[in-house]
């Protein structure tokens, strides 16, 4: 699907969503299982009201102009999939590239860019997790909308029975949810 918040102005970015605002997305599970099964283990990604998790695959030569999340209640993880020469992205004053099978953190919030001037696909791997330092007491108080409220307070209580509500597949909904407190 092609990114939908009409962030770039050139080339060609392409998004397949796994989890969006709390919701898991069907078409992920027929074809990323156990990427899907993956994501979902992770409690602070599958509780993660405000945001999501996607596989991000961007064309050579696209631009995705300077732009800033809506929260800064939560960081960004980036795994790198395949990542080609030439792609690279800046948050604040600090330009990256991405590793492949591993994972830079960053914070949305700040104004952050994205340009692709190499000459194969760059795939990214996004998982959006709640900010470490907010405690339950903090993230609570950053939902002001109800119903995202009672969603995240549902995912905490029983992460398994909300996805089996939204009808994820048994076969894919994790045995057990990683928490920072497994450490």
């Amino acid at each position: 699907v092609l990114e939908t918040e009409n962030l770039s102005i050139a080339g060609q970015w392409r998004e397949l969503e796994i989890i969006s605002n709390g919701i898991a997305k069907p078409r992920a599970w027929r074809l990323l299982p156990r990427t899907v099964g993956i994501v979902m283990a992770l409690r602070d990604g599958n509780t993660m009201v405000m945001g999501g998790s996607k596989v991000s695959l961007m064309e050579p030569g696209t631009v995705v102009r300077p732009h800033t999340g809506r929260t800064n209640a939560r960081l960004r993880i980036h795994m790198g999939i395949s990542i080609p020469d030439g792609a690279f992205i800046r948050v604040n004053n600090e330009t990256r590239t991405w590793t492949e099978g591993r994972c830079t953190v960053i914070d949305d919030s700040y104004v952050h860019e994205v340009w692709h001037n190499g000459d194969e696909k760059r795939i990214v791997l996004i998982v959006d997790i709640w900010h470490p330092e907010l405690d339950l007491e903090r993230r609570v108080e950053s939902l002001t909308d109800p119903p995202v409220l009672e969603m995240y307070r549902s995912m905490l209580k029983d992460p398994k029975m909300v996805l089996e509500m939204q009808g994820v597949p048994k076969a894919i909904i994790p045995d057990r949810f990683i928490s920072e407190q497994d450490d």
